[in-house]
């Protein structure tokens, strides 16, 4: 079994108009990559290309492959898009949230969070966050190692291990068991990939419980995620648990 935990609605191929265009697009590539399951990310802006949360929790309704996972900012709309997340989490709609630092500027301690986390908490859901190359200050590893400790309850993914600093990533974390790690865009880069490959080996050696796949599609292939996974010098069960297990546990998915 496979599931990408990090999927976007596909919004750079111009044919492609409405949601139900771009759902039909992501279900066929799904099955081309022979990917069991998805979890689709919703922005946090309060219009978008790939979606509200609202947008796509009506759009993946009563589909029991495709889960919902739904963006939150502290600089738009926050107690209003609380309070309908807080609904939509109490009615399972949405299985997790995430913060986008780096695309938006606020930092991941900034005390408006604690809303966000508190409701994570409540829920007993993840938050996700993005991580990485535009504007990396946000995000900085040693935040989320603070953050972690602070939150011990709270279950955070980093997602895109603070690339192309994954070494330093999990050396900050590597003592936080509530820290887990999506793999998306990380196979993106051809030309970083083997330097990308040597650093998720050593990660995957270690921690393989708490690396999830991930593809950031709608920018990125899923095929090129899973090769990457399926390439680590690692046993058969530990690339097993990324593909589908650790993420399956972590958000509480069950495919048949």
């Amino acid at each position: 079994m496979i599931l990408d935990a990090h999927v976007h609605l596909p919004c750079h191929d111009a044919s492609l108009v409405t949601f139900e265009e771009k759902k039909k697009a992501l279900l066929k590539d799904m099955q081309k990559a022979e990917v069991d399951g998805v979890i689709v990310i919703a922005d946090s802006e309060s219009s978008s290309p790939i979606g509200t949360p609202d947008d796509c929790v009506a759009l993946f309704a009563n589909m029991g492959h495709v889960f919902v996972m739904g963006g939150i900012s502290p600089l738009i709309e926050y107690e209003v898009r609380l309070a309908r997340l807080d609904a939509l989490l109490a009615e399972k709609k949405v299985i997790a949230l995430k913060l986008y630092p780096g695309h938006e500027a606020f930092y991941i301690d900034d005390p408006k969070l604690d809303a966000a986390y508190d409701l994570c908490e409540k829920y007993r859901v993840p938050m996700a966050v993005h991580t990485g190359w535009d504007n990396p200050q946000y995000s900085r590893p040693h935040l989320f190692c603070e953050l972690a400790k602070r939150r011990p309850s709270l279950r955070i993914v980093i997602c895109h291990l603070c690339w192309p600093d994954l070494d330093l990533c999990y050396e900050a974390t590597a003592d936080c068991p509530n820290v887990f790690y999506d793999i998306s865009s990380l196979a993106h880069d051809t030309g970083l990939l083997e330097r990308t490959r040597q650093s998720l080996n050593r990660i995957a050696q270690d921690s393989s419980q708490r690396i999830l796949l991930g593809s950031d599609y709608g920018a990125c292939s899923m095929e090129a995620h899973i090769a990457l996974v399926r390439s680590l010098k690692i046993s058969q069960q530990a690339k097993q648990r990324i593909l589908y297990d650790n993420a399956a546990d972590l958000y509480n998915i069950h495919l048949s």
